[in-house]
């Protein structure tokens, strides 16, 4: 790339336009739409259907403008606004790029699927005789498909950073004696944006299982416990204990598990990185990327990363990287010796 601080300048722009101004605008469109239809809606309104396209869940007309609303706008701000907040320092990768797709695609989607069910609703006299909801669902795929395409194409693919050397190597690989026990370690927390995003999407969750049970509705159950599992994620990926000694690199939450390890034997590279976590991986926690790499991304900044033989790579974001790295070269190297 000849112009990184151009071509930044026209991915950021793409990603307002699309992964942010559209969903909200999207989102304003059918609230509006919604608002406008209630006068000829029945009271209550059916809002969720069983698996045979049946209504089966009930609800006051204006919970549905409510409900859009608040989805358009909530999802906006966890999957656009605060991945826009999390380049502000000039990272970008085609992460960014996917999530300037889904936000719309998913959002263009629900609203179409609501609006649509919704307005098919008009002049009955109660939401019982609500026709099926699959012209919705088609209607919403159909949407979020020609949505989600449009959005990404729009997009430049731009990767600025995406895993670029954290400091300046000075090449030096320290040597250590036969029998002398080296053990570096460190602890790294997640950060407080990849903690209000985690929390948000937890409570999306927790107030969607609340809202189709107030309704009546089926799914409930599986919200809340796909609520309770994010809500577990959060307690085993806040911290982690990161560990370099002569058996490799163990990567261990502090509840135990998840847990990671990289044998001394398996590992092919190793270097200090800079990482980003909404960037290069989409987000925190345990992460894959894009790109195929894989690993432990709980904040900005200075990151491991581990090229394995077997062409796999590890991350992990942790304080004074390239000290542990250099570890890892010396570690290494003696192995070599004893050959």
């Amino acid at each position: 790339m000849t112009d990184n601080s151009a071509a930044l300048a026209r991915a950021r722009r793409a990603f307002l336009w699309l992964g942010i101004a559209l969903p909200l605008v999207l989102t304003a469109v059918a609230v509006g739409v919604q608002v406008a239809a209630l006068p000829s809606l029945p009271d209550p309104v059916a809002i969720h259907w069983n698996a045979a396209g049946e209504a089966d869940g009930f609800a006051p007309p204006w919970v549905v403008p409510l409900f859009s609303a608040g989805f358009g706008i909530l999802l906006t701000a966890l999957l656009g606004v605060f991945a826009l907040l999390g380049t502000r320092e000039g990272e970008w990768g085609p992460t960014m790029r996917f999530l300037g797709t889904m936000t719309p695609a998913v959002v263009g989607a629900i609203l179409v699927l609501t609006t649509w069910a919704t307005l098919a609703q008009r002049g009955l006299v109660t939401g019982e005789a609500a026709p099926g909801v699959l012209p919705a669902l088609l209607a919403g795929g159909v949407a979020g498909v020609v949505l989600g395409v449009l959005a990404w194409f729009l997009q430049p693919a731009v990767t600025v950073s995406g895993g670029t050397v954290a400091v300046a190597d000075d090449g030096h690989v320290p040597t250590f004696a036969p029998g002398e026990r080296v053990v570096w370690m460190r602890s790294v927390t997640m950060s407080r944006l990849g903690m209000v995003i985690l929390l948000g999407l937890g409570i999306l969750l927790l107030g969607g299982a609340v809202f189709d049970a107030l309704a009546g509705g089926s799914a409930w159950p599986i919200l809340l416990s796909v609520a309770l599992v994010v809500g577990l994620a959060i307690t085993a990926t806040g911290l982690f204990r990161v560990r370099v000694d002569d058996s490799g690199v163990r990567v261990i939450s502090y509840l135990g598990v998840p847990r990671f390890h990289v044998p001394l034997t398996e590992i092919a590279a190793v270097r200090a990185i800079l990482v980003n976590p909404l960037a290069d991986f989409g987000g925190w926690g345990v992460r894959t990327a894009l790109d195929g790499r894989t690993g432990v991304v709980l904040r900005r900044g200075e990151a491991l990363e581990i090229a394995k033989r077997s062409g796999r790579v590890f991350v992990v974001t942790v304080d004074d990287a390239a000290t542990a790295a250099a570890a890892i070269e010396g570690l290494r190297a003696r192995e070599e010796a004893k050959k």
